[in-house]
């Protein structure tokens, strides 16, 4: 297996190639988890792994509880599945607050600090009330709570973690809070040694072909953590060699596919999701070609390729393509393909700068 293998593979595994799944739960559920800082972003990473999405489906998806979007895994928002938000909180959040102790610690948001709030939230969004930020933030301050920008944040964060709210509908363009116990269904617990064989059965089958070091990244957990989880499902995969590292992914025969081009967002799942991010980046001349493999790219083959910018209208969607380098004459069809794709998902018409 080489690079371009492993690069196709993952298309395959994340559901770019061939959408498998109709419903955004599903497809959560599916990723294990979907990097959710950049809502409307993260909004278009699940809706082109659809077999069919529009925007306002994945609001409805969101506002519904199929997904929920909370703070997960690494210190920021993801996209989870209502059964598996309760374990994977559980195995996650002590090392996502250990993250957020140095911070808390310069806003002087103590335990006893933590522990006031959450009984004004949980007060004030009892009876499925659906409250945003520019709500809280005011009760906290007449509870005698210092809630500047960054303080607010934290406290959200440190309910999120302590499972006490999540994300509700969004009012306007103010995501709302709500408590968790209210809207999300209870679900099985999970040993610790179990929530980890299960987040990397999800990862290595959703995001493979990846090493342990691009797992123990992706989740949160310490290499010694991940190496436990790889253990316990690895009779499920397939170790292949390149590059010198150990890539492990279930078992596939690859064929030829025909050219793919794909418009993904910023954060999306096919680059965040690994440590190690120059294996989808093209090499000019022998160099690595500099950009921010984060933030909106198109990706050709497997390959990044450039980048794009949009600019909503009132009519219409203006995209500006910025190319690293230009793409082969046998990719303008796919890119046509998944250009159309963005306007449908949208409702909008596409312009092309």
């Amino acid at each position: 297996m080489n690079t371009f293998d492993i690069t196709q593979q993952r298309l395959h595994q994340q559901c770019l190639i061939t959408p498998q799944h109709s419903r955004a739960g599903e497809l959560v559920a599916w990723m294990g988890a979907v990097q959710a800082q950049d809502y409307a972003a993260a909004k278009w990473a699940i809706g082109q792994r659809l077999t069919a999405a529009t925007d306002t489906l994945l609001d409805d998806a969101m506002g519904n509880w199929e997904i929920i979007r909370t703070h997960v895994l690494r210190p920021t928002w993801h996209f989870v599945a209502p059964a598996d938000l309760r374990w994977m909180l559980k195995l996650s959040a002590p090392r996502v607050k250990a993250l957020c102790t140095y911070n808390d610690n310069r806003w002087g948001i103590t335990k006893a600090v933590i522990t006031k709030s959450q009984k004004v939230m949980e007060k004030m969004l009892r009876n499925r009330q659906q409250l945003t930020r520019l709500q809280i933030g005011p009760a906290l301050q007449q509870a005698g709570i210092v809630t500047d920008e960054y303080r607010l944040g934290s406290l959200l964060v440190h309910a999120e973690l302590d499972g006490l709210i999540c994300s509700g509908p969004r009012h306007g363009k103010q995501f709302s809070y709500v408590l968790l116990e209210e809207h999300v269904p209870a679900a099985a617990a999970l040993s610790k040694a179990e929530s980890i064989a299960t987040l990397a059965q999800r990862y290595f089958h959703s995001h493979g072909p990846a090493t342990l070091q691009d797992f123990a990244w992706w989740s949160g957990l310490t290499v010694t953590e991940a190496k436990s989880g790889l253990e316990a499902v690895k009779e499920q995969l397939v170790a292949t060699e390149a590059d010198g590292k150990t890539y492990w992914a279930p078992p596939m025969n690859l064929t030829r596919e025909k050219p793919s081009v794909f418009l993904l967002p910023a954060f999306d799942e096919f680059t965040v999701a690994y440590k190690k991010r120059d294996i989808q980046q093209l090499y000019i001349n022998g160099n690595l070609a500099p950009m921010a493999s984060l933030g909106p790219v198109i990706v050709a083959d497997g390959q990044i390729t450039g980048t794009w910018k949009r600019t909503v209208n009132k009519k219409d969607i203006s995209l500006e393509l910025i190319p690293i380098q230009p793409l082969k004459k046998t990719h303008q069809p796919a890119l046509k393909k998944a250009i159309q794709q963005y306007g449908q998902f949208n409702g909008l018409p596409v312009t092309v700068k």
